[in-house]
């Protein structure tokens, strides 16, 4: 095992190589070290072997824990490798840093306040290594999908959509679904969007992409008119926002079809660059009575800038903060003040990542509108909704 420890202090570098010694109780353990980020940096670049972790302090002179952070996630090298975080800061900080690590989508064992023991770190660490051993790890279905060819899947038409229910907290009616795409491949079986979604971005396939989902979604409601009564929601991103030929197309497609109602959800997390030109098309898509939804609220910085510039008709909170806001005080504290501040705005707004009842329950209470998650039921093929529906409303009946 090849370990690399960062941190500026010699006492903690040597205990924890103390510690790993004596928790792995193995003879081919190799442990790298560097005194400050910049050294850091300066070893991962030259080093000619694998890592198995990177244990990393955050506040350090001549380059901090961030700067190495940073490095990892732009060299394609180090994308996957398991890093641990070690820090006397803060809780709220070390929060922070644990979102910035995954925003990055770097392989994250841990953030770990100080002081720490090696068994802190190893222990998740061995677990992980043993999911990741598992066929259905996402992790491992990333780097398993690397090198897949999904302009080649979308040519020969590989892409399956599923609908996720959306579902009216105080009737528990169906209010309409998220759509949610999965590539088809007969070697690789089905790939998830976090496996494609980057490979897309990469190779420019975004608007084509986007365009076939829509298209097939149409498709999907025109050939069961029974779905006409639900709304279609259909993830968009900045990116597509400024395809012009894009957004002709949405518009056409929805005056062809003004029985379906479409909604799209800005699902963009990062900065939108093209500001005017993007504004520039949600302002036409909502004159040609298009929905649009804010995806993944709180999530990105100029999340607020956004909310005052567009006329958003529902804003979702991302799960993130749903999905444990019955043990974790700071996210309750942030679903409360988002429902509240959609309230003021007569805004609806959708909680994603509702997987229990007592969360269910919490966000009854608190005047959330509407729910998506586990707890009604995983995304469903479009072959299936039909009976899904049927089922559900069976079950509804039969509560009520």
């Amino acid at each position: 095992m090849n370990i690399l420890i960062i941190d500026d202090q010699k006492f903690i570098r040597e205990t924890l190589k103390a510690d790993i010694h004596r928790y792995l109780a193995e003879d081919d353990i190799h442990i790298y070290e560097a005194s400050n980020g910049n050294q850091g940096i300066e070893l991962l670049m030259a080093l000619d072997v694998s890592l198995d972790l990177v244990i990393i302090d955050l506040k350090m002179e001549q380059g901090d824990g961030i700067a190495v952070i940073n490095m990892l996630a732009t060299t394609p090298r180090w994308l996957t490798v398991p890093i641990a975080v070690i820090s006397s800061s803060d809780k709220r900080t070390l929060e922070l840093v644990d979102c910035i690590i995954h925003t990055l989508r770097l392989n994250l064992v841990g953030v770990f306040a100080k002081p720490v023991n090696a068994s802190d770190i190893l222990t998740p660490l061995l677990a992980t290594e043993a999911e990741d051993s598992e066929p259905d790890n996402q992790a491992n279905r990333r780097h398993r999908h690397a090198n897949i060819n999904v302009q080649q899947l979308l040519k020969d038409e590989q892409l399956i959509l599923c609908y996720q229910p959306k579902i009216n907290l105080t009737t528990q009616e169906i209010m309409g679904f998220e759509v949610l795409s999965r590539l088809c491949d007969r070697h690789h079986g089905y790939i998830y969007p976090d496996a494609f979604l980057p490979l897309i971005n990469q190779q420019g396939l975004n608007s084509v992409f986007t365009r076939m989902v829509i298209s097939q979604a149409l498709q999907c409601w025109l050939r069961q008119p029974l779905l006409a009564k639900y709304s279609l929601s259909i993830n968009i991103t900045a990116d597509d926002l400024t395809c012009d030929e894009l957004i002709e197309y949405i518009i056409e497609s929805s005056r062809n079809h003004d029985g379906i109602r479409l909604m799209l959800e800005l699902t963009e997390s990062q900065e939108i660059i093209n500001q005017d030109r993007v504004l520039n098309s949600i302002a036409r898509l909502i004159i040609n009575n298009i929905d649009i939804s804010l995806d993944d609220f709180g999530k990105s910085y100029s999340t607020y800038d956004r909310l005052d510039a567009i006329p958003f008709k529902e804003i979702k909170i991302d799960k993130s903060f749903v999905s444990d806001m019955d043990i974790n005080h700071q996210h309750y504290l942030i679903v409360e003040s988002t429902i509240a501040l959609a309230q003021k705005m007569h805004v609806k707004v959708v909680a994603e990542g509702v997987e229990t009842a007592a969360i269910a329950a919490i966000l009854t209470a608190l005047g959330c509108d509407v729910a998506q998650g586990y707890l009604y039921s995983p995304p469903i093929e479009g072959r299936y909704l039909i009976d899904w529906i049927g089922q559900y409303q069976g079950e509804l009946m039969h509560a009520q």
